[in-house]
């Protein structure tokens, strides 16, 4: 039977990454995507991006590969560069080759199998994927809290009266797996599964298995705990 294994935000966790990956023992058939944020604050981003274009594995656009393409196609004009990257994501920069910048690139912003919807953020009701404005596509890359009328929140602007997305979301583009807002473990709705446990900040790297014909929306969870403290915080 064909499986689908969705990875939670690696962030450059190369080897909590190839020993979560050897647990589940993917066989040639079985899809393997990530969730994004494949790469940066971990010590082997270059590494782990490696890894994933040579075993033809997935993923979806997150935003930290958003900002290292935003920053590269900025480098291509003649205006100064708008995008200010730290030390670790400079460091990337300067050890991209052409493949990875073109796998990059080309990263879509979310991946459908079946009823299976994968995206980085999060997905307001009512926002149609295949009819996307600009500002939706930030969004969806970005999402974690509305306001109390339901409205897109940025980062640091909600308060004890924000929703996040996913408790609210009413299924019409699917079922979402997603990462970008890490939790201590998964968080499961009833149209919605965050899969990011935090592994680049000390808790641990998720994967989710589902059959490719499963209508019911169950999975096997697979999970491997941090190594230890030696990652960029």
């Amino acid at each position: 039977m064909n499986k689908l294994i969705i990875y939670g935000d690696i962030h450059g966790c190369y080897e909590e990454f190839i020993s979560l990956r050897n647990k589940i023992n993917p066989k040639k058939n079985y899809i393997e995507v990530c969730v994004g944020d494949i790469i940066t604050k971990g010590k082997d981003s270059i590494k782990t991006l490696d890894f994933i274009i040579e075993h033809n594995i997935k993923s979806v656009l997150g935003n930290h590969e958003d900002k290292i393409i935003r920053y590269l196609n900025h480098q291509n004009s003649n205006k100064k560069n708008p995008i200010k990257l730290d030390k670790d994501e400079q460091n990337i920069v300067n050890n991209l080759n052409d493949n990875h910048i073109l796998y990059l690139k080309q990263l879509p912003l979310y991946l459908k199998f079946g009823n299976i919807t994968v995206l980085h953020g999060g997905l307001q009701n009512g926002i149609k994927l295949e009819n996307l404005s600009k500002r939706d596509k930030e969004k969806i890359l970005r999402m974690r809290y509305l306001d109390e009328n339901y409205n897109y929140l940025t980062y640091g602007k909600e308060d004890e009266k924000s929703i996040f997305w996913a408790d609210i979301y009413d299924g019409n583009e699917g079922f979402i797996v997603y990462g970008h807002q890490w939790f201590e473990d998964i968080k499961k709705n009833k149209y919605t599964l965050g899969i990011d446990t935090g592994c680049v900040y000390g808790n641990k790297l998720t994967a989710v298995v589902f059959s490719i014909d499963n209508k019911s929306n169950s999975f096997n969870l697979i999970q491997k705990e941090f190594y230890e403290q030696k990652y960029i915080k």
